[in-house]
C-alpha cells in the first residue's frame, strides 16, 4: 500500500469531529496495545450486533500478553520491563494480525474474494505509567495507524480498568447467546447495552494505584479516595517479600508476590468445588454482596468487627504482636471516617515484627534482632493473613464511606489485587454488615483484573463511538489524572475531543 503525501497529511491533521459514518458503523474492529508497566499485551477485539436480539456483543479474536521476568530483582525493574517490551511487542503484533478476521467481497463478475480486514482504528495505552514503556506502545500504534491509514485512540489506563466489567458484560453476552449469524445489514451500532450502567463506584487496586472512583459517565470519573503513600499492591508485595519463607519466594514464577502470599495462606483445596467465578455473577446484573457471602462463607472464617475496639482486640495475635488498620487513630483523634487510605505504615509495622524480638513483660518491641530462620511457618501464615485482612478491611471501609456520599447500585473492584479472593469476600462481608447487602459487587475474571490489552481495546471502542480521535503527534503521559481525562496535563495538544 502506497501512502501519498496528501494522505499522510490527512492522518497527521485528522479532524477531531469525525463523520457519522465513522461513529456509527455496523461493526467495529480494533487492534489494542498495552505497555504501561511490565506486561506486553496485544488484543484484537470486535464489536458488532447480534442478528436475533439486536444487542451488541464483543468478541476477542486474539488476546495475549508476556510479562517481564523480574523475579531476580524481587520486584518490577523499569529497564528490564522496557527491554521486554522492545523484545516482544513486534512479535505479538505480528501474531495478532494473523488472527484478524477475513472480509468477503464479491466482484461484478460474481467472483468471491477473501482478504484480511484492516482494523477500524488502533487503541493504545497512552498513560499513566512508565513513560519509556508507554512510548514503546504508543510509537508502535502510530506506525500501524499510518500504515493502515486508520485513526488512533490513546486510552487512559485507569479508565480502562474501571470499564473492564462492561467489556466482560459484552463478552458474556456472546458466550451465552452463541455465535450465530450476525447482522450484515446497513443498520449501525447505536446503543451498547452493557453492565454496569452509570453511575457506579470502582475500587481500582493494583501495584501502581489505589483509587476509589465514582463513574458518572464514560468520561466523567471522580476520584473519591486515594492512598496517601504507597498503593495496596505495592504494600502486599513488600509484606510478602518480608513474611514468605525464602523457599516460597524462590519457587515463585513471577514478581507478583501478593498473589503468592494469598496462595501461601489459603492454598486451594483440590476438593473445594466452589467456583472462582460464581455462576450467577455471569449475568449482566452481577451478584449481590449478600449472595457472594453466602456462596463463599465456607471458604473463609471471617466476621466483620462490630466496632473499632473489637477490631483492635481481634488484631492481637497469640504471638504477642498486633496488626491494626491504618489511619485508625492519630493525634487529632479518630481517623477511620476519613476518605483517605494509607499502606506504608502497615508494611513498616510488619517489617518490625519480623525484625525485632518483643519484651515478654511489656510486649513491646526491643532492639534485639530476631533470628529469621527460626520464625515458624505457622507464625508467618498468621502474620500474612492478619496483614491482608487489615489492608482489605481498610479499603472496604472506604467503599462503604464512598457509597454513603455517592449512592450507587454497583461496586466494581478492578486492577491486579482484585484477583485476590480474600479481598472479594471481606468487601462483600463489609457491605452486608453495613447495610449494603443488595449492592451488586462486580469482580472481573482474574485474567482481566491485571493489565491487559483487551480492556484497552474496549475503552477505545467506547471512546471511538463517542467521537474521540487522537492526532499522530500525541505523546505518552506518565501522570494523567482521571479528572483531566480529555486534556492530559503534559501534552502540548488539546487531547481527544467528544462530539
Amino acid at each position: 500500500m502506497r501512502i501519498t503525501q496528501t494522505a499522510l497529511h490527512g492522518l497527521l491533521r485528522r479532524p477531531l469531529v469525525p463523520s457519522p459514518s465513522l461513529i456509527r458503523p455496523r461493526s467495529l474492529l480494533t487492534l489494542a496495545i498495552e505497555t504501561s508497566c511490565d506486561d506486553t499485551s496485544v488484543a484484537v477485539l470486535e464489536l458488532r450486533q447480534h442478528d436475533s436480539s439486536g444487542r451488541t456483543f464483543a468478541q476477542l479474536h486474539f488476546h495475549k500478553k508476556i510479562t517481564c521476568d523480574s523475579s531476580k530483582f524481587r520486584g518490577i525493574h523499569p529497564i528490564a520491563a522496557h527491554e521486554s517490551h522492545q523484545e516482544n511487542l513486534a512479535s505479538l503484533v505480528a501474531e495478532a494480525i494473523t488472527h484478524i478476521p477475513n472480509s468477503t467481497t464479491k466482484r461484478a463478475s460474481g467472483e468471491t474474494l477473501n482478504s484480511r480486514q484492516i482494523p477500524d482504528f488502533i487503541s493504545v495505552t497512552r498513560g499513566p505509567g512508565m513513560r519509556a514503556n508507554l512510548f514503546t506502545g504508543v510509537d508502535t500504534a502510530k506506525g500501524l495507524a499510518v500504515a493502515w491509514q486508520k485513526p488512533l485512540i490513546g486510552v487512559h489506563h485507569m479508565q480502562a480498568h474501571a470499564l473492564t466489567p462492561r467489556l466482560e458484560s459484552a463478552l458474556r453476552f456472546r458466550e451465552t447467546a452463541g455465535t450465530g449469524s450476525h447482522d450484515q445489514s446497513s443498520e449501525a451500532i447505536e446503543n451498547i447495552h452493557v453492565e454496569p450502567q452509570y453511575p457506579f463506584l470502582s475500587m481500582l487496586v493494583s501495584g501502581g494505584h489505589t483509587l476509589l472512583v465514582h463513574s458518572a459517565a464514560l468520561t466523567h470519573h471522580e476520584i473519591v479516595a486515594s492512598t496517601l503513600d504507597i498503593p495496596l499492591g505495592d504494600c502486599l508485595d513488600k509484606i510478602a517479600r518480608i513474611v514468605l519463607p525464602p523457599a516460597v519466594l524462590e519457587e515463585a514464577n513471577s514478581s507478583m508476590y501478593g498473589a503468592v502470599m494469598e496462595e501461601f495462606v489459603f492454598p486451594r483445596d483440590r476438593h473445594d468445588d466452589t467456583p472462582d467465578i460464581p455462576p450467577k455473577a455471569t449475568s449482566d446484573s452481577g451478584l449481590a454482596a449478600s449472595e457472594y457471602v453466602d456462596m463463599y462463607k465456607t471458604r473463609y472464617t471471617y466476621l466483620v468487627p462490630d466496632n473499632n475496639e473489637q477490631a483492635l482486640r481481634r488484631n492481637a495475635s497469640k504471638w504477642g504482636w498486633s496488626v491494626n488498620e491504618p489511619l485508625t487513630k492519630a493525634s487529632g483523634g479518630i481517623k477511620n471516617k476519613s476518605l483517605t487510605m494509607s499502606f506504608s505504615g502497615l508494611s513498616t509495622g510488619v517489617e518490625k515484627i519480623m525484625k525485632y524480638e518483643r519484651d515478654p513483660q511489656t510486649n513491646k518491641l526491643t532492639k534485639i534482632g530476631r533470628q529469621i530462620d527460626r520464625i515458624s511457618i505457622e507464625e508467618r501464615k498468621d502474620l500474612a493473613e492478619f496483614s491482608m485482612r487489615v489492608a482489605f478491611e481498610h479499603i472496604a471501609s472506604r467503599v462503604v464511606l464512598g457509597l454513603q456520599q455517592h449512592p450507587a447500585e454497583t461496586v466494581v473492584v478492578a486492577g491486579g489485587v482484585a484477583s485476590n479472593y480474600y479481598l472479594r469476600y471481606i468487601l462483600a462481608s463489609m457491605l452486608c454488615a453495613r447495610g449494603y447487602g443488595d449492592v451488586k459487587v462486580v469482580f472481573p475474571r482474574p485474567n482481566l483484573c491485571c493489565d491487559n490489552a483487551a480492556m484497552i481495546g474496549w475503552t477505545g471502542m467506547e471512546m471511538y463511538l463517542e467521537g474521540a480521535r487522537d492526532r499522530l503527534d500525541i505523546r505518552a503521559v506518565s501522570k494523567w489524572p482521571l479528572s483531566q481525562l480529555l486534556s492530559p496535563p503534559d501534552d502540548k495538544l488539546t487531547g481527544p475531543k467528544m462530539i
